[in-house]
């Protein structure tokens, strides 16, 4: 009983599915046919009125309403229609149409439930009718097996014969002529009737044995497709219900395979003739739905002997299903590949079900091929087909990848992912060029050989060489720059830019594979070269940016295997003295560090029109950087400072060395005059150095290494040791860099700080030069002792003494003299600013510590010689500041 009831639900729910839109199609050309009489018949009168204004004895022209609506036309007069009268006709057709009431939802609800329903549920319970009729019998006593058998049989014939030849019956066949849905539903039921018939006649009474019980199951079938020419769906499930049924009545199972496959092959290929003949989709795909659920029970029965039957059905069901359902041209509102796909995806997905069922034989590899193919030919046939090849790839990924995790390293298992790689990399390739579905074949033909490539990386476990991995990431490679160089004449695909970077890092893939460790950072580089060239070529901005992607990359492997470099550079910032010991040795770091980076460099300056100026400034950056690391790293080998003692003895003179030597070079490249390419890279380039060199002024000689607070020997003489030389030198350099930034357009804001600068460290270098002169070549207030640093007791204080204190005074006295005298010598504010106030603070220093510490006539003589100095030079300094006023008060005259 359920599972008639089931029956009945299916043919309800495929008979509203199919007529839903014919009958949708068949309500709309009836509107549309009498809308265009409306509109023919409104233009008609419209035109006639027209006409009557314009004549004075007009014509009556009438259209004949017994002709057919097509022929209704207006008619035809002597002078045309005058236009203000056309466009009212064809506005107010318009107002009409628009004003015409759409069919409400409660209407086609009711149309639904009361005039559709309950015929297919008549013909349902007529099916009940027939079950309760043979139980009634059984329950009486009425009949026997035979009898009852024959009695449902003849029921069934007999609703059969209504839907037949009912509308025959006098006064009665009124009832099937007025709704033909009567008919189709009692031929339903007697369909259904007689398959019960045959399952009760066989399974409970063992009236029929298994090819009686076939040949009757086949029979009725046969009936109901021939009955459904006349009366629709309903039948043909019933049918189909039936015919999928009979091998389950009949006792076929996995002791039969043979004969269920080839029955089902056969009722199948019915299936399929009768969807195409009456245009029936749903049919197709409901007969591939039924086989597929035949054949996947197959799989999980023990069918080893009969595999190959069955894989070859899977595969000719697949054909055959995408086949019909080409041929029906219903899609029902999807996208024609993916509803024309099914059969195909369901054929390959029970493929990749059985291939493990029989170990991944040749013959399973031959069925998956072969579906491979025709899914090609597809989308080779009809290019909206294309996304069916696309599916059948990454089915062929599962397939290769169940082969090769299932029964670990077999090289058996090469040959299928080779074969696949070379079909669909090779349709990818051919149909790459195509207007419509060229990206995703080239994207099919980028995926083949890259993905069999991957799976066999991953899933082979082969125990291959180094070199053979590299040969074969090679092959593939070259496949994929054959596809960007058939692709880089479409513009804008992004096929060829994809292609451009699978070929990029399969190659540097192969060469990290051939050649040692060591050589990691230079063959990115390298790519970056190609693409960088192939980016020239192409005028590709993507492209450009792989470039810059491969030659970053390049840089943060040579920092990687320069990572004792980085070491060094946190250990000096954290104040360690015994660098040297953080470094490694120079051979290594040739290869390491110093060729990529100069490689980066040579990149970014050959590329740098093809690169934007922020990628080819990054590149610049990077090469420059670890330029300048590998000769740090040979500069300091020349002293190699390794104890606390020989960074007493030599560490000041090598770490001035350093930043002069970063100074100089800045200095140099600021003073240059480069060409228009180079200037804005030189220029760059010239104030970073400068900001690294003042940076380590600040950071090591100001703060953290000071020879004031650190002990360093600085040298014996008192105005050319170290520290002098090196705090009178940094000076210089801020005041020549303070007159480069005061040339340059956009550095004008760092002017005022450098001028500043190089007098703050004016003023540093005379305090060193003072504290030299007393105590000679330790300045620190503080030294620990090299032998024993740990020993607080070891530790030497030294202090400030008066006479230093007053040297400190004279000193800063002469140089705010100085400044002074320059700065009216050449008319420099900032000069003469500067003076002043230092000469400010020193008369401070002198009369409030200097002066407390003299007595007598010495503090009667400094007193007179600073107040006779100071005055002097106020008079001196009035007196210019009136000369230039009275040169700027003629100036303004003028």
């Amino acid at each position: 009983m359920l599972f008639l009831l089931f029956c009945g639900f299916i043919v309800l729910a495929v008979l509203i599915f199919d007529s839903r839109k014919n009958i949708r199609l068949l309500r709309t050309q009836i509107e549309n046919l009498e809308h265009s009489l409306e509109i023919a018949t409104r233009s008609d009168d419209l035109a006639a009125a027209a006409n009557r204004r314009a004549q004075p004895a007009p014509a009556t022209i009438r259209a004949k309403r017994s002709e057919p609506a097509e022929s209704i036309a207006a008619p035809p007069t002597d002078e045309p229609i005058p236009e203000p009268v056309a466009r009212e006709a064809a506005a107010e057709a318009r107002t009409s149409e628009a004003s015409r009431p759409a069919v409400s939802a409660s209407k086609r609800f009711e149309d639904l439930i009361g005039g559709k329903l309950p015929i297919w549920i008549g013909g349902v319970a007529l099916v009940f009718a027939g079950f309760f009729l043979v139980r009634f019998s059984i329950e009486a006593g009425l009949f026997g097996p035979a009898a009852r058998c024959l009695t449902a049989a003849m029921f069934g014939l007999l609703l059969i014969g209504l839907a037949e030849f009912g509308n025959r019956i006098p006064r009665f066949g009124a009832i099937f002529t007025d709704d033909l849905r009567i008919g189709h539903s009692i031929a339903g039921a007697g369909i259904a009737v007689l398959y019960a018939t045959l399952y009760m006649a066989s399974e409970l009474y063992g009236l029929f044995g298994l090819t009686a019980s076939l040949v009757g199951v086949i029979a009725v079938t046969i009936l109901a497709f021939i009955l459904s020419r006349k009366h629709g769906p309903p039948t043909a499930i019933m049918g189909l219900l039936g015919g999928f049924a009979a091998p389950y009545v009949a006792g076929l199972g996995p002791e039969s395979v043979a004969p269920l496959v080839i029955y089902l092959g056969v009722f199948t290929a019915g299936l399929f003739g009768l969807a195409i003949h009456r245009g029936w989709a749903w049919l197709a795909l409901l007969a591939t739905g039924g086989s597929v659920i035949w054949t996947s029970a197959l799989l999980f029965m023990d069918i080893a002997e009969d595999s190959s039957i069955v894989g070859l059905f899977i595969m000719l069901l697949a054909i055959g299903g995408v086949l019909t359902l080409s041929r029906t041209g219903q899609n029902y509102g999807l996208p024609k590949s993916a509803i024309r796909s099914i059969p195909l995806v369901a054929g390959l997905v029970q493929l990749i079900m059985l291939a493990p069922l029989i170990q991944f034989s040749p013959v399973s590899w031959l069925f998956f091929a072969v579906l491979a193919v025709f899914a090609i030919a597809l989308g080779w046939r009809d290019e909206e087909m294309t996304p069916a090849a696309a599916g059948a790839l990454g089915l062929a990924f599962a397939m290769v990848g169940a082969a090769l995790s299932d029964y670990g390293p077999d090289h058996g298992d090469l040959l299928p992912a080779i074969g696949f790689a070379i079909l669909f990399g090779l349709a990818g390739h051919i149909f790459a060029l195509r207007e419509k579905s060229g990206r995703m074949w080239g994207l099919i033909g980028l995926a083949a050989p890259v993905g069999m490539l991957v799976l066999t990386a991953l899933l082979g476990r082969f125990d291959w060489s180094e070199n053979i991995w590299g040969a074969v990431c090679s092959v593939v490679a070259a496949t994929a720059a054959i596809m960007a160089w058939r692709t880089h004449l479409i513009m804008k695909s992004p096929v060829m830019p994809l292609a451009s970077a699978i070929t990029a890092i399969l190659l540097a893939a192969a060469l990290w594979l051939w050649t040692p460790d060591r050589l990691a950072a230079i063959i990115p580089v390298a790519v970056a070269f190609g693409l960088a060239a192939w980016a020239r070529h192409c005028d590709n901005r993507t492209l450009a940016l792989q470039t810059f992607a491969a030659a970053m990359t390049g840089g943060l492997i040579a920092a990687v295997l320069s990572v004792e470099m980085i070491s060094a550079l946190f250990a000096s910032l954290a104040g360690e003295t015994d660098l040297y010991s953080y470094l490694p040795a120079v051979g290594p770091m040739i290869v390491k560090l110093l060729i990529p980076s100069f490689a980066l460099v040579a990149l970014a300056g050959i590329f740098g029109g093809t690169l934007d100026k922020r990628s080819s400034a990054a590149i610049a950056a990077a090469g420059v950087i670890g330029t300048g690391s590998f000769a740090y790293l040979l500069l300091k080998q020349i002293l190699a400072i390794g104890p606390i003692d020989q960074f007493m003895q030599f560490g000041f003179a090598e770490r001035i060395t350093f930043t002069h030597l970063l100074a100089l070079a800045g200095w140099l490249l600021l003073r240059r005059t480069w060409p228009a390419d180079w200037a804005d890279a030189a220029t760059k380039l010239g104030w970073a150095l400068v900001g690294v060199a003042l940076f380590r002024f600040v950071y090591f000689d100001l703060m953290l290494l000071s020879p004031t607070s650190v002990y360093q020997a600085v040298g014996p003489a008192p105005f050319a040791n170290l520290a002098t030389l090196h705090y009178f030198g940094t000076a210089i350099w801020l005041w020549l860099f303070a007159s480069s930034a005061a040339s340059g357009d956009r550095a004008n804001k760092w002017v005022r700080p450098l001028e500043i600068g190089s007098l703050l460290t004016t003023i540093a270098a005379v305090l060193v030069t003072v504290r030299q002169a007393v105590h000679g070549t330790n300045l620190a207030t503080v030294m620990i002792s090299a032998s024993d640093p740990d020993d607080l007791m070891n530790i030497d204080r030294f202090g400030y003494t008066t006479t230093e204190t007053y040297l400190y005074s004279a000193g800063l006295l002469l140089l705010a003299i100085a400044w002074l005298a320059r700065g009216i010598q050449t008319s420099n504010a900032m000069l003469r600013i500067a003076g002043l106030l230092l000469l400010t603070l020193v008369t401070f220093k002198v009369f409030l510590v200097d002066a407390a510490q003299l007595e007598g006539v010495l503090r009667i003589l400094s007193f007179l010689g600073l107040g006779i100095a100071l005055i002097g030079i106020g008079w001196i300094y009035g007196k210019i500041m009136r000369r230039e006023a009275h040169v700027e008060d003629e100036a303004s005259v003028a």
